[in-house]
Order: structure tokens, then C-alpha cells, then sequence
């Protein structure tokens, strides 16, 4: 077996037609029902790769995917390898099988080691209802895939509002309410922003790089059909910029330096220093360890007044067959799995993770086993409706913390929002424009 390393790794957990998988139609069943076809019974291993070790690490990964994996399928044996990077562990002479990672992680590690693989034979083959699925995270699928899939998503992490009550009732804010506006937020967090016994409280935190990622208007990082950045051409990101920007202006965060506004930082002061009122979770279910004794509850993510009943796109995890494997078929019985009510209604009333699938009664069963999740707004998890996938391409994950650079920018360096994004852009487009050289792609 695969040693861990005891690297620390953020979390980098992400997006609209309706698609059906091999003319299958919507009556057809899930892989895993008694009427789909299997593959072949021999014994087989299946090597599984994950990127980030403090995320998965073996024993909670075993416990929630590889057990259940082996128990369904008694001829699979799985070994999981995580951390390390991908091309090392193929010039070692491993096989992956099956790598998963969350859709900003895919093209780093799936595809600029050229693994990728279109499961369309397989979805074909075993009669696979991708309908089943979330819509917008089987859209996002097939546009990272130009048209075929690579990858099932099979677990989500939130789109919520993380909140201490405490700090609430300690200067006497009203919480959080269902479908909260960002003005709304934006008033909060000025009356929750202060100073008090000497400790500096803020009423916001955030990641604002994933914010970009899954912005509800659905505005393009890349544009896919041009291999530009959209920070200069779409007028939208300049609102986007100032609607976020604006948080972090108040006079109450002065004291925040600018490397410290970043994901890792943010969630800190939220969970560990307790400092922070409302903290936008994107990118993990955040745990009992990590939560503690905090008094704390959850309230719907923000939206904008012109679309009140649409939340931020999906950041999905998938689960990919890499062009690799020599089980391709196994490895697909073994994803698609992954996806079936059988499997995840136990996880989900475990609160291990949030459903892909499209059937939302699932969401009413979350936490239900699991004494951390008693009476807490757990529906505010997932949205009514995910907003549409903006753009999804392979330069997406790798350019989005550019978008942490135009943040700074403006909070930090008194940039105008536009001359920030135009930048941006051309630092991007710069970069995008030297790697199609470098690969030939020009």
C-alpha cells in the first residue's frame, strides 16, 4: 500500500443542458440495478488517486468509498494512493485507474497528465441513466469534455452560510434569514464589523477565488471558444468585483493584511478564533472537530435580488476512468456505483457528504444519523437550483487565482475594480498564449 505523506493541503474542492447517456432515455436504469450488464468478475485491483492527503486520507477513505466498493463488488480489491504528484507516480511504473478530483483540481491533475478518457463506451454499454444526476454538474461534464465525459461527479460540498450565533447575540444582530440577499448581507456584516475588549470582530469571511469560480451570474473565467480571460471583455465581473470588494473595505478590517484574506485564514478566524460572524463555506463540510463547542447554525448562501431563487454554480468532485487503466469497464462498474441511492443514502444521513443526484428528497435525509447536524438548517446545504456552468475548460482551475490577485488589488492597493480585471487578464492571457506554444497547441 501507498504511503500517505503528512503534507497539509487546502482544500481545493467545482460546474446547462439536461443530458442522457447513449440514447438511453430517462426510464433507463443506474449501473447497479439488477437489469444493468456487469463487467467480468475476475479478481481485479483498482489503484485510486486523490490529490490532497489532508482531505481523504486512507482510513476515511477506506471507510467511506473502499469499503462499500468491496463489499458490492467482492472480486475488487482497491488500493489508494494520495499526495505525490501524478507524473511521478507514472514514471514509477504505477497504474492509475481511477482518479477523482474536484472540477478546479481536474485539469492540473487529470488532463495536463493527459489521462483523461471519454466514459461514453462504458455509459453506452451498461445502459447508465445520466439523469440520474444533477443537471448543470452533467452539463459541466460534458463541457470540460467537449461533448463526451470523462468523469460521474459524486459528492458536492456546500453552498451555505456558516454562522456563530454567539457573536449575533453579543451585539444583539438579528441572524441570518432564508434567502438572504447580498445587500442584506452587507448590512449585517457592517453591524457585526467592531471592536470589542480588544478583540477585532468581522462579520464576513470567505474564499473569494471560489466565489469567482461558482459566481451565480454564471460569467466566464476563460472563454472557452476564444482561450481568453473574460476579466476585461465581460462587464459583468466588474460588479461581481465591487458587489465583493465592498466586504472587505470596511473600516473594521484594516487590521487583516493582505496575504491574509485567503481561504486557509478566512475559515480560521471563523472556526479556530472565533472572530468572524458569517463565514460562505464553498469548498468542505467542516466537521465536529473542527467545529467544537462553537454555537453555530447555517443560513442559505446570499443571492442577488434579480435572481432570488438561484444559488451559486456546483463545485463537484468526479470520479474519472483514466486513459490508463487496463479496467476500464471494472473501473466504471466501481464510479457509477458511486453514483446509485444505494450507495449514498447511508453517507448522506451520515452527513459524510452532499448528493449529486437529482432526486431532492435525498437532501432531506442529510445528517439525520449524525448528532452534530440536530437541529441545524441543514437544508441550506444546496440550493433550490445551481446556477449554470459559467465556462468549463482546462484553464479555469489553473487561472482562477488570478482572481485573489484582483481582490487584493482593489481592497489593498487602491486599484479602480476595471484597471485590476484588465491586469488580470493580461497576466492570463499572457500565460494561456506561452503554454499553447509550449504543448504545440500553436
Amino acid at each position: 500500500m501507498y504511503k500517505k505523506r503528512s503534507m497539509a493541503a487546502l482544500l481545493c474542492l467545482a460546474l446547462g443542458t439536461t443530458a442522457c447517456g447513449g440514447g438511453s432515455g430517462g426510464s433507463a436504469p443506474a449501473l447497479g440495478s439488477e437489469s444493468a450488464v456487469q463487467a467480468k468478475k475476475d479478481p481485479v485491483q483498482l489503484t485510486v488517486y486523490f490529490p490532497f492527503p489532508a482531505d481523504w486520507p486512507e482510513e476515511n477513505f477506506m471507510e467511506t468509498f473502499g469499503q462499500p466498493i468491496t463489499k458490492k463488488f467482492p472480486h475488487v480489491t482497491i488500493k489508494y494512493i494520495t499526495g505525490g504528484k501524478v507524473a511521478d507516480l507514472i514514471t514509477a511504473g504505477e497504474t492509475i485507474d481511477i482518479l477523482f478530483a474536484s472540477i478546479g483540481a481536474t485539469p492540473p491533475h487529470l488532463m495536463e497528465n493527459k489521462l483523461e478518457y471519454d466514459m461514453t463506451p462504458q455509459i453506452k454499454k451498461y445502459n447508465y441513466n445520466l439523469n440520474s444526476l444533477e443537471s448543470t454538474m452533467i452539463d459541466t461534464a460534458r463541457q470540460l469534455a467537449g461533448g463526451g465525459i470523462y468523469g460521474l461527479p459524486v459528492y458536492v460540498p456546500p453552498s451555505a452560510t456558516y454562522y456563530n450565533k454567539d457573536i449575533f447575540d453579543k451585539f444583539g444582530v438579528p441572524y441570518p434569514k432564508a434567502g438572504i440577499t447580498w445587500d442584506e448581507m452587507f448590512e449585517l456584516t457592517k453591524s457585526l464589523t467592531r471592536s470589542d475588549g480588544g478583540v477585532n470582530y468581522t462579520g464576513f469571511g470567505s474564499s473569494y477565488g471560489h466565489l469567482a469560480f461558482m459566481n451565480q451570474q454564471s460569467i466566464p473565467l476563460i472563454k472557452t471558444e476564444t482561450k481568453k480571460a473574460a476579466f476585461d471583455t465581460d462587464e459583468r465581473w466588474k460588479s461581481f468585483v465591487d458587489n465583493l470588494a465592498r466586504f472587505y473595505k470596511l473600516p473594521g478590517y484594516s487590521h487583516i493584511k493582505n496575504n491574509q484574506i485567503s481561504e486557509p485564514n478566512e475559515r480560521n478566524r471563523f472556526f479556530k478564533d472565533r472572530t468572524v460572524g458569517m463565514f460562505l463555506a464553498l469548498t468542505a463540510l467542516h466537521n465536529a472537530k473542527e467545529i467544537g463547542d462553537m454555537n453555530w447554525d447555517l443560513a442559505s448562501f446570499p443571492v442577488y435580488k434579480d435572481k432570488p431563487d438561484t444559488g451559486p454554480q456546483a463545485y463537484p468532485t468526479y470520479f474519472y476512468v483514466t486513459s490508463m487503466s487496463k479496467h476500464k469497464d471494472q473501473a466504471f462498474e466501481v464510479i457509477a456505483y458511486l453514483t446509485t441511492e444505494e450507495y449514498q443514502l447511508p453517507q448522506i444521513k451520515d452527513g459524510k457528504f452532499l448528493t449529486t443526484l437529482s432526486n431532492k428528497t435525498l437532501r432531506q435525509s442529510f445528517g439525520q444519523n449524525n448528532p452534530m447536524y440536530t437541529g441545524k438548517n441543514v437544508k441550506a446545504f444546496q440550493p433550490d437550483k445551481y446556477a449554470p456552468a459559467g465556462s468549463v475548460n482546462k484553464y479555469n482551475g489553473s487561472y482562477n487565482a488570478e482572481f485573489n490577485t484582483i481582490v487584493r488589488d482593489v481592497v489593498f492597493n487602491n486599484k479602480d475594480a476595471n484597471t485590476a480585471l484588465r491586469e488580470a487578464a493580461e497576466r492570463v492571457n499572457k500565460k494561456i498564449e506561452e503554454t499553447e506554444v509550449a504543448s504545440g497547441a500553436k
